[in-house]
């Protein structure tokens, strides 16, 4: 093993010829419980202690898709303004292709002060294309890099350096939205009068390509969420053959926007589909719809996993009536339309017309709500059969006792 032992000691201590170390898989809260729980692995450490992983990841590209209508940018821009609140350097950017986001938009969905706004978030639109979107990941990996030793943060999962006993220290995170991947094109395709045909739409195929093919290390590097904004279109059939799905998860009918390479290289790939439409004078009191949330994709999560979540078409996704419809359909919710409680805290009790009123203004109320819907997401989440086999096996060879032998 000297020899082996060697040869690991001179890739691990050479990154910049062999590439960095990367035994850590941190990651960050969207402010959303039913998608970061949705998003959740348990691992078990050699301690035998269980890390609960919830959220996504750092430094990984995400994409949010869903026909027209369904959230898809609101999603993101209270995702990524949730990720960056809780750092005193979180910054965020959204390259606005579509010219659809608005700073009264962004603050209404988000309920981000002004002042806040004007210090952490940006909307680019003038003079955007591919080119420059990309340029801007390369400038904020550069600055954080430069500035890592001043910036860095113990990282949020509680995950310690084995040799200090200290949190590692992470960048904080910096988020990118780009609205929409549909519509992000090189400068040239920009500036072109006249309309083209198959060859316009290669060239573009081709520069996401390489877009995507760059932003993987940046992002990684520097700690960038980039959040792509995509459309779902209509796959059509030729022949009688029904089309193959282009991911799974997706239907067969249901193709995505921007070329293969944003699919190969998302980490996690969530979908929304609108469900029961919602009335203000009906259950919840808000007009809306139902979402269905679907990880169609996760590097460290099960795919196929859904969870409903509320759509407030005022203030966007609510995490709040979202929390609390899983929680009824778990069967935590008692009691009828004139009073109802969380189980066994009926002191609490309320009606769907004020609950928002009651979770904003009442802490201890809100930390039950929040409490028991954290325990029914987390008992959702499957742990990897084979690291308990391991754990059984090596718990089994420790506790085995060999025969006494017998003396003549």
């Amino acid at each position: 093993m000297g020899l082996i032992n060697e040869l690991n000691d001179i890739i691990r201590s050479d990154p910049k010829a062999f590439g960095g170390v990367s035994d850590y898989d941190f990651t960050t809260k969207t402010g959303f419980e039913n998608i970061d729980y949705l998003n959740g692995q348990i691992v078990t450490l050699d301690s035998g202690e269980k890390q609960l992983y919830t959220g996504l990841s750092n430094g990984r590209i995400v994409m949010i898709i869903g026909k027209s209508g369904t959230g898809k940018s609101t999603l993101a821009m209270q995702m990524g303004y949730n990720i960056i609140k809780r750092y005193e350097n979180g910054l965020m950017y959204i390259v606005d292709f579509e010219s659809n986001n608005t700073k009264e938009r962004f603050r209404s969905v988000t309920g981000c002060s002004e002042d806040y706004y004007s210090s952490h978030c940006t909307i680019l639109r003038d003079g955007i294309s591919t080119e420059s979107t990309l340029m801007l990941l390369a400038k904020i990996k550069q600055f954080k890099v430069d500035h890592e030793k001043e910036i860095s943060v113990p990282n949020e999962n509680g995950i310690k350096d084995p040799s200090t006993g200290e949190l590692v220290k992470v960048l904080p995170p910096t988020v990118v939205i780009v609205d929409s991947l549909a519509m992000m094109m090189p400068k040239d395709i920009i500036s072109e009068e006249e309309m083209a045909g198959g060859m316009q739409a290669t060239a573009i195929a081709k520069s996401n390509t390489q877009f995507f093919k760059r932003a993987v290390q940046i992002c990684n590097k520097a700690n960038i969420i980039l959040l792509m904004v995509n459309h779902i279109t209509q796959q059509v059939a030729i022949g009688v053959t029904p089309p193959t799905a282009v991911i799974n998860y997706l239907k067969q009918d249901e193709a995505i926007s921007g070329g293969k390479a944003a699919i190969y290289v998302t980490d996690t790939l969530i979908k929304i589909t609108a469900g029961t439409k919602l009335d203000a004078d009906k259950l919840w009191g808000i007009k809306g719809f139902e979402a269905k949330i679907e990880i169609c994709k996760s590097r460290h999560a099960p795919a196929g996993r859904a969870i409903n979540m509320i759509y407030d078409q005022t203030n966007g996704f609510r995490n709040d009536l979202s929390m609390l419809d899983y929680i009824k359909a778990c069967g935590g919710l008692k009691g009828n339309g004139m009073a109802y409680y969380i189980d066994g805290h009926d002191q609490y009790k309320f009606k769907l017309s004020n609950f928002k009123e009651k979770f904003d203004t009442i802490p201890e109320f809100r930390d039950i709500v929040t409490t028991y819907a954290r325990a029914y997401l987390k008992s959702s989440i499957k742990e990897s059969d084979n690291v308990r086999i391991e754990e059984d096996q090596a718990k089994a060879k420790e506790e085995a006792t060999l025969p006494e032998q017998e003396t003549e």
